[in-house]
């Protein structure tokens, strides 16, 4: 068995905790009016927008609710974009879904060359964004399932590592690293934080007790303040470490967008 697809310990204890970090950022809703439906208005009530800042560095990485679709084809996730910067090119996208028995599937996708705008449909029904991966130029992806154990320590695993959408862009020997990289530092830190988004669902889902739990679609905006907070930071952290990992291995100096990830990722860690 590869050692990532095993399961190990999801929190790492020398690294601050969301509710820690939370002290050194503050959360900005606002509604996304760039991506109103002009055709449905009522669709743009839930099409929020979440920026998060810090009193000491100006980067504002950017996240919104969104429905992620392939195609015509919707995914049975509460997805969420991530923008390092705004207009950004270089997005990430967190797919997160509970399954049955506190399982917490975590997916992370890397668009490293395509800007929100490139791949949103706002016209799409939908109350929230959707964003159609179709019309992306590459996707990388970590898949990263995390489970609460019967101690209370949550676990996780990696699988479906692919990072050959960039094959033309860097060496082979490259690949083999870049996917090493992302296999296992940059999944075993996003473990970190969305074993604490687990606790969240856990705790304050009204589905939790249903045969087959899911994540209602209105469940995420309306969390209790600091939840949200948590929710946001979670997404705002771990797109920015995928960003960061893909930008300093393989874009360097294609574009620099990516920089502004790497940036919040060194302030906050």
């Amino acid at each position: 068995m590869n050692y990532s697809s095993e399961t190990k310990p999801a929190k790492i204890l020398n690294l601050p905790s969301l509710k820690e970090l939370n002290d050194s950022i503050y959360l900005s809703r606002n509604q996304d009016n760039v991506y109103f439906s002009t055709k449905t208005p009522a669709n743009n009530s839930d099409r929020a927008v979440f920026s998060l800042g810090t009193s000491d560095i100006n980067i504002q990485p950017i996240v919104r609710q969104v429905t992620c679709t392939r195609g015509k084809r919707p995914y049975n996730y509460q997805s969420f974009v991530i923008e390092p910067k705004d207009k950004a090119t270089g997005i990430a996208i967190i797919m997160i879904k509970l399954e049955e028995h506190q399982t917490f599937l975590c997916n992370v996708r890397i668009l490293p060359l395509n800007t929100l705008s490139e791949i949103a449909d706002p016209e799409a029904e939908s109350k929230l964004l959707t964003v159609n991966l179709e019309k992306s130029k590459c996707v990388l992806k970590t898949d990263i399932t995390i489970t609460a154990s019967n101690t209370g320590e949550a676990l996780y695993s990696v699988h479906d590592v692919d990072v050959n959408a960039v094959s033309d862009l860097i060496t082979p020997d490259e690949i083999v690293e870049l996917k090493r990289e992302l296999e296992f530092q940059g999944s075993k830190l996003i473990a970190h934080y969305f074993q604490e988004v687990l606790e969240i669902v856990l705790n304050d889902n009204p589905s939790n007790t249903t045969k087959a739990p899911v994540i209602p679609d209105d469940y995420i905006l309306n969390l209790p303040s600091e939840k949200l907070k948590e929710m946001m930071s979670a997404n705002a952290i771990s797109g920015s470490i995928a960003l960061e990992i893909i930008g300093s291995n393989v874009i360097k100096d294609l574009n620099r967008d990516w920089t502004a990830a790497g940036a919040f990722i060194g302030y906050l860690l």
